[in-house]
């Protein structure tokens, strides 16, 4: 399987590796229309589960003379990104967890047991200068604190 998202080329990866949880039906006809947030895919290879989302861009690092403007869509941006990153853990867990059907998902990536796994959340940026996305990888690393501590991912790449 090849998926290919904002003009970027994702895999080949196995059917079974991926669940492309943005088009699946559960999100699709009714979390989508309640303002529920999904990243692009969530892709399991080795011990590592990764939330994958996708952008062709991003806003440069906000400073202490940045335009009300700029810091605004900034805010907006990382916002957008975390909205996603948390909706798609809680919909995919509650999936696991039998409150939505599972017929979308592969049986690999509803095995009984996840727990040696490490959750990954990803962000893809394809026209960002590399010195653009660490200070994200910071920021994102803060705001989901909260998240880090409950389900154990590393960190926010």
């Amino acid at each position: 399987m090849m998926i290919r998202e904002s003009n970027m080329n994702f895999g080949k990866f196995e059917d079974s590796q991926v669940f492309q949880i943005e088009k699946c039906e559960q999100y699709q006809k009714g979390l989508k229309l309640k303002g529920i947030k999904s990243c692009e895919f969530i892709l399991r290879k080795g011990k590592k589960l990764y939330f994958v989302e996708a952008k062709t861009s991003c806003p440069k690092q906000i400073t202490a003379d940045s335009s009300e403007e700029k810091i605004k869509k900034y805010h907006d941006y990382v916002n957008d990104i975390l909205s996603k990153m948390k909706h798609s853990l809680n919909l995919y867990s509650a999936i696991l967890l039998n409150r939505y059907p599972s017929e979308d998902v592969s049986e690999t990536m509803r095995s009984n047991d996840l727990s040696n796994l490490e959750i990954m959340f990803v962000l893809v940026v394809k026209n960002a200068e590399k010195e653009w996305l660490a200070p994200f990888a910071d920021v994102f690393n803060k705001a989901l604190y909260s998240e880090l501590q409950i389900w154990k991912p590393s960190h926010f790449l």
